[in-house]
């Protein structure tokens, strides 16, 4: 079992969905659930967090750029919605036709990036003086549900349904904004095939701006590279990963959790057998694994100064019952202290 020196934020009723680290504060977290609330963490008083409720599970929760007490979510209800923790408000963002798989928030834009199951990548300006949503956000339509999404500096990937993946460059998207571009006239920067043959679970962008990791729910990884140039295309790889030997048959599970260090580089998956490795991308190698956790793990997250990773479990994610640590377990999120561990191999 994971180690007991975590740090273990109260038990959930319902499934963890999705984390977020505030982007500068070390100590905030944001937890979404299936219980249709967002939990504000603050990690020097763990078991008094702050909750607001919205209409339908969430699926994803962001903060909004440095604010502490602002962020943004998306699940069943079809919206986006921003949740004041201070006044204890919810304001409709954006709508869609399906569930809002995953929301972004783009300092570089000043936008909300939020990808839905209604086949469309929506980029909601926010009023820097109002603080008011545009009422007009940009329509990008996409050839298959989103099913992850990732947001940097200066680019935005979007993986789908059918294998596809597509990326956008942030300063193409801020023009399209400033010139009020229609979605029809904005192509994506690159349109890819994933090199993993099944579904895609999570996508993250590299912290050095330089390609971008997948998962899949068939046990495999991919880091891929964005430089379309033939030699820098031939350092892509994939590997397999969270998959166990159970009575002599051998299991594969999903990988839904990934996140990376944004000091180290180095990234982090968690997997339907409830147990996080650590990687080292450049060395191609496993740092380390964790002792199990006590269910599937459902989502990952480093905070800011990458000292501490938070790890959600949950009893009814793919994988429980299956020698994943057992049918139960609960729905949880611990905090791991990461020290040298997080840290890249040593060239020779």
């Amino acid at each position: 079992m994971a180690q007991t020196s975590d740090l273990q934020l109260p038990a959930f009723v319902d499934s963890v969905s999705s984390l977020a680290f505030h982007p500068s504060n070390p100590n905030l977290l944001l937890v979404g659930s299936w219980d249709r609330t967002v939990y504000l963490h603050d990690l020097r008083n763990p078991t008094n967090p702050r909750k607001l409720a919205i209409r339908g599970a969430v699926l994803d929760v962001a903060w909004a750029g440095r604010s502490e007490t602002l962020a943004y979510v998306g699940g069943l209800g079809k919206e986006v919605r921003s949740l004041n923790f201070d006044s204890n408000e919810s304001q409709l963002i954006c709508k869609h036709d399906d569930a809002v798989r995953c929301v972004e928030w783009s300092q570089e834009l000043n936008a909300v990036v939020s990808g839905s199951w209604d086949q469309t990548l929506r980029i909601t300006r926010i009023d820097p003086s109002t603080s008011q949503p545009s009422p007009s956000p940009l329509i990008l339509k996409l050839p298959h549900k989103v099913y992850a999404l990732s947001v940097s500096k200066t680019k935005v990937v979007c993986a789908m349904g059918g294998r596809s993946v597509h990326i956008w460059d942030i300063a193409a998207l801020k023009k399209a904004l400033d010139e009020g571009k229609s979605g029809e006239e904005v192509e994506p920067w690159q349109m890819r095939e994933s090199s993993l043959k099944f579904m895609t679970r999570a996508v993250k962008i590299m912290p050095n701006e330089q390609g971008y990791v997948t998962t899949s729910i068939e046990g495999r990884v991919a880091v891929e590279f964005f430089d379309p140039a033939s030699d820098v295309q031939a350092k892509k790889y994939a590997f397999k990963c969270h998959r166990q030997v159970i009575e002599g048959v051998d299991t594969v599970y999903p990988v839904q959790g990934l996140a990376f260090n944004s000091v180290w580089g180095t990234f982090a998956t968690g997997g339907g057998d409830s147990t996080v490795s650590l990687w080292d991308p450049a060395a191609k190698k496993r740092l380390r694994q964790f002792p199990k956790y006590p269910a599937p793990i459902s989502a990952l997250e480093f905070n800011a100064d990458g000292t501490q990773l938070a790890v959600a479990f949950s009893q009814d994610d793919e994988g429980a019952g299956s020698g994943s640590g057992g049918a139960g377990g609960g729905n949880g999120v611990w905090i791991r202290a990461c020290g040298d561990e997080c840290k890249p191999k040593s060239k020779a």
